[in-house]
C-alpha cells in the first residue's frame, strides 16, 4: 500500500453540473455523482461539449492543456 496521496488537479472554472449547483464544493457527496450519473456542461457552451469541442466532465476538465481551461 502506498503512503503517496493522488496528485491533485485543479478542476477548469467552466465546468459545472447539477450536483455543484445543489451540494457547492461538496458535490462529491451528491448520490448522483457518486453513482456516476451526474451530467456535467461547460458554462461557455452550454453544451456537454466544451469550446474546444472535446467532452465535458470532472475529469476531462481538469487538463491544463485544454485551450478553454481556466483554473478554479
Amino acid at each position: 500500500m502506498s503512503d503517496e496521496l493522488p496528485l491533485y488537479r485543479p478542476r477548469c472554472r467552466y465546468v459545472n453540473s447539477k450536483s455543484m449547483q445543489v451540494y457547492g464544493e461538496a458535490y462529491e457527496t451528491d448520490p448522483d455523482f457518486i453513482a456516476g450519473m451526474a451530467d456535467f456542461w461547460c458554462d461557455c457552451t452550454g453544451k456537454a461539449v466544451g469550446p474546444d469541442g472535446n467532452g465535458v466532465g470532472i475529469e476531462e476538465c481538469k487538463d491544463p492543456e485544454r485551450e478553454c481551461y481556466k483554473e478554479y
